[in-house]
């Protein structure tokens, strides 16, 4: 727009000086009028005319030279009007970069947002499997405990029953020594004795059998009811494990280091993915994304080093969630130059941090890799 306005302005000069060729002292007429009279023209006329003709020249001359400059100020329009349309082609091409970047990142979190609700819904599934298994543990106590008060009254019903059966002794002793002294009346008093003591006997005798019958049911009852405990007890301790293993520790390790272990002379965008892990305690380290997820909060140490492709110039930036941190370079001056960088960032639990192209492409590494990416908590 701002060419098109020069061009227009440029013109419109050039038509003005070419329709003011005739000059304005001959009133736009090409014969000069002086040569029909010169004899009316005194002095004072000739000096006026020289100096209109004098000022006439002086404009032209400044309309030339307010050409040459607007055509110098049209031609650094374009020119700034190139760099414009450069910057604007990386912008785009940048942006696009970091589209996919978070097209890729929206991806993984939808991922992790659907294993999240599966896991959620098989721990709700657990906790009302425990909720039931702990009803049927209280039940089940409540039970066993009113077999115990059963159990005690039968119990003293059975030491009632011993006390009579002593009574009956003793009076089984008093007949015996009645009938020793051989009175009719205490061998009587024996035979009744005799048959009620074995009568109460066979009676005790069966509420002991049927007590210890029942007793030993009750047993078994216990006996299944502790099991059923302890395997509650069991899936108790399962969800307390569960819910230990989803909060962070405080003393958990956090240390990776990962590498590529072979050659690129044309990566030019996007994240740099190091596809060999060397070491991943904590398991922050993703080897598919080339991303590292703190898993707790603290302070982080990260080194970069990227050895350049032959003389393919080389930059590089360690990002933290999409802001770029610090930048590591290798100039083309030199064949395989390497770039590295480290950087400290204290860091809460899920942020993000990985390797992303800015500017070159290309890099090289081999079996004992020269391109590697670390981290590790400090505290």
């Amino acid at each position: 727009m701002v060419h098109n306005n020069v061009v227009l302005l440029v013109f419109i000069f050039i038509t003005v000086i070419q329709t003011e060729a005739f000059s304005a002292l001959t009133d736009h007429d090409s014969h000069n009028r002086t040569s029909r009279n010169k004899s009316e023209l005194d002095y004072r006329t000739v000096d006026v005319f020289r100096q209109l003709l004098n000022q006439e020249t002086i404009i032209r001359m400044t309309l030339v030279q307010n050409v040459h400059v607007l055509m110098k100020d049209m031609l650094i329009m374009q020119e700034k009007l190139a760099k414009a349309e450069n910057k604007i082609s990386d912008i785009k091409t940048s942006t696009n970069n970091e589209i996919i970047e978070l097209q890729k990142e929206v991806n993984f979190l939808k991922t992790e947002n659907g294993l999240l609700k599966n896991y959620s819904v098989s721990f709700l599934n657990d906790l009302q499997e425990l909720d039931k298994n702990l009803n049927n543990v209280s039940n089940t106590i409540n039970d066993v405990k009113t077999e115990v008060r059963y159990l005690s009254i039968r119990l003293s019903d059975i030491n009632t029953h011993s006390r009579e059966m002593a009574e009956m002794l003793q009076q089984f002793n008093v007949s015996m020594e009645d009938t020793k002294q051989g009175t009719v009346e205490g061998q009587r008093n024996l035979s009744a004795t005799l048959s009620e003591l074995e009568a109460r006997h066979r009676q005790a005798f069966d509420d002991i059998r049927n007590t210890t019958v029942t007793f030993q049911a009750d047993l078994d009852q216990y006996k299944t009811d502790c099991m059923n405990l302890s395997v509650s007890v069991s899936a108790l301790e399962r969800f307390r494990d569960n819910q230990t293993n989803t909060q962070s520790d405080p003393n958990q390790e956090v240390a990776f280091t990962a590498a590529v272990t072979s050659p690129s002379p044309t990566w030019n965008s996007g994240t740099l993915i190091f596809d060999v892990v060397i070491t991943n305690v904590g398991n922050g380290y993703n080897l598919n994304t080339g991303v590292f997820t703190t898993p707790k909060e603290g302070t982080y140490v990260f080194y970069v080093s990227a050895l350049e492709y032959i003389t393919q110039y080389l930059k590089i930036d360690i990002v933290l969630n999409s802001v770029s941190k610090v930048r590591a370079v290798s100039d083309s001056s030199a064949s395989y130059q390497t770039a590295t960088n480290m950087v400290v960032l204290n860091l809460q639990k899920g942020d993000r941090v990985w390797v992303r192209h800015l500017y070159g492409k290309g890099y090289t590494s081999a079996d004992v890799p020269e391109t590697t990416f670390s981290g590790f908590l400090i505290s």
